[in-house]
């Protein structure tokens, strides 16, 4: 069955995302068109407002609608732990445990060259900027452990170990379970992980 223009159109779109396969994607496209044109209505509003207000943190890389996001902007944090993650879905996740009181780092990605993906891809010179700063005493690497993740963060491990020989680099205990993504770990064991962290 062939779909008017702006229903496949939609459908595309949907399908570009990840996980949305082609026939998800149409499942949604009509729903919205069909039965919740006000759902449709909204969204595009929501959208709108993200595609205009929503940007990267300068310090960390985290999501804000200020310059400065509000977690580097809060003073009772510690300034002298950074804790890198991969994304802001980890970050999120990290702080819904309300455990974790330092800073944090939002590389972007990971290091995936099947995907062509780069060093020079990812929020990385952002934070040797950071560590340049003697405040910066231990560097926590909470990336997913699975390829991509340790091979970024073997990356991480021997630049910082190179350029910056009074930060102690330190990593999320193996209490997560390979494969697995920091985004649907429970809370308890992101706890117990970097409670449990080892030097790297």
């Amino acid at each position: 069955m062939a779909f008017p223009n702006e229903i496949q159109e939609l459908s595309n779109l949907f399908s570009r995302l990840p996980n949305v396969g082609p026939k998800l994607s149409n499942r949604i496209s009509l729903y919205l068109s069909i039965n919740a044109k006000d759902l449709a209505k909204k969204m595009s509003v929501a959208l709108n407002d993200v595609v205009n207000n929503i940007k990267t943190c300068k310090v960390c890389g985290n999501v804000t609608n200020e310059e400065i996001c509000y977690i580097c902007s809060d003073d009772s944090r510690e300034k002298f732990l950074i804790l890198i993650l991969e994304d802001a879905l980890d970050l999120a996740n990290l702080e819904s445990t309300r455990e974790y009181k330092g800073l944090y780092h939002i590389l972007g990605g990971v290091i995936s060259p099947i995907n062509g993906i780069g060093p020079e891809d990812l929020n990385i010179n952002k934070l040797f900027e950071r560590l340049e700063d003697d405040t910066v005493k231990e560097v926590i690497l909470g990336l997913n452990p699975n390829v991509e993740g340790d091979a970024t963060s073997l990356y991480l491990k021997s630049q910082i170990e190179r350029l910056y020989k009074n930060v102690r680099i330190s990593k999320l205990a193996k209490g997560i379970p390979a494969g697995s993504d920091l985004e649907f770990i429970s809370g308890q064991t992101i706890i117990d992980s970097i409670k449990s962290r080892v030097t790297f």
